[in-house]
């Protein structure tokens, strides 16, 4: 109960903070998904579990200016907490922590090229572990680098790497991005770079809008202890939902989702090389079964 009581402090800091400036953006959200059969690999029920949820994100940029074309040369941190708390049962008790705790702290860059390219670099750091077992070896690094392509006004294209230590030396992996949007009586939206999410909106009047998310795919990860080794703890989840959202000002507004989680992957892996390599083979794996969604946040960000 006491790391609870952090984090919705941390959320709470990070809620006070979004009011202090007119360009951040960021989000506080609460969910719930009741429970559910957790599998092994070939679908044994092994127990239960349901999962209570809470999370934030904050953006601030710290430069925002424009080149002589117009070109935006942007500076940014970003501060996101997740905190999960599952309660459970029989043999979901042996893989999965009853809680989990993520907190990172990213410095973001974004520079124009040329007419048509742009680079995208982060670095950051964070926290990933149960509440109750934070120690050095929760703080894992991670930082990126991709080129992104203009290829139309409304889609940018781009490839680059990846840099991380959640198993225990840097790996270095490719990454892409893609970004694509329309505008009009149907407000379409497709992000894909470490996460991936699709939406399709509607503006029904000035302060109501309906939001189709057909995927929505995070993640969750944490340095856990497991018969004397440290292991990462990865989960992998993807969600579709409605979200009906509500405008409060130009600034702000108030959401809830409500769906499935269709998938929800779990895996163990040795952080070492051999661990990294294994997280592409079906070892140490299981899986939640399918379960209701239901979720209700305050949203910080430009409205039209």
């Amino acid at each position: 109960m006491k790391q609870t009581r952090k984090m919705r402090m941390v959320l709470w800091v990070l809620f006070v903070l979004s009011s202090a400036n007119v360009s951040a953006q960021g989000y506080i959200e609460g969910g719930f998904i009741p429970n559910r059969d957790f599998q092994d690999g070939d679908k044994n029920k092994l127990g239960t579990a349901n999962e209570w949820q809470v999370s934030g994100r904050y953006t601030m940029p710290f430069s925002a200016k424009a080149n002589d074309k117009g070109q935006p040369i942007v500076w940014a941190g970003t501060v996101s907490g997740q905190y999960v708390k599952m309660n459970n049962h029989d043999g979901a008790c042996e893989v999965n922590p009853d809680e989990v705790l993520n907190f990172s702290v990213n410095v973001s860059h974004r520079r124009p090229l040329s007419e048509r390219w742009y680079m995208l670099a982060s670095i950051g750091a964070g926290v990933y572990s149960a509440p109750n077992e934070i120690a050095l070896r929760s703080i894992l690094a991670n930082g990126g680098v991709i080129f992104a392509y203009k290829w139309r006004d409304n889609l940018d294209i781009g490839v680059g790497a990846g840099l991380t230590n959640s198993y225990g030396v840097p790996v270095i992996m490719p990454m892409g991005y893609l970004k694509w949007t329309t505008t009009g009586r149907y407000e379409i939206n497709v992000e894909a770079t470490n996460a991936m999410k699709a939406s399709v909106k509607r503006q029904f009047s000035d302060h109501f809008s309906l939001s189709l998310v057909p995927f929505d795919m995070s993640g969750l990860s944490a340095v856990v202890k497991r018969e004397g080794k440290t292991k990462i703890y990865g989960m992998t989840r993807m969600r579709s939902y409605i979200r009906p959202e509500w405008k409060l000002n130009k600034r702000a507004g108030i959401y809830i989702n409500a769906g499935i989680e269709s998938f929800n992957s779990v895996k163990l892996s040795d952080r070492s090389i051999k661990g990294f390599k294994n997280t592409f083979t079906n070892k140490e794996k299981w899986r939640f079964d399918k379960g209701f969604y239901i979720a209700a946040g305050f949203s910080l960000h430009p409205f039209k």
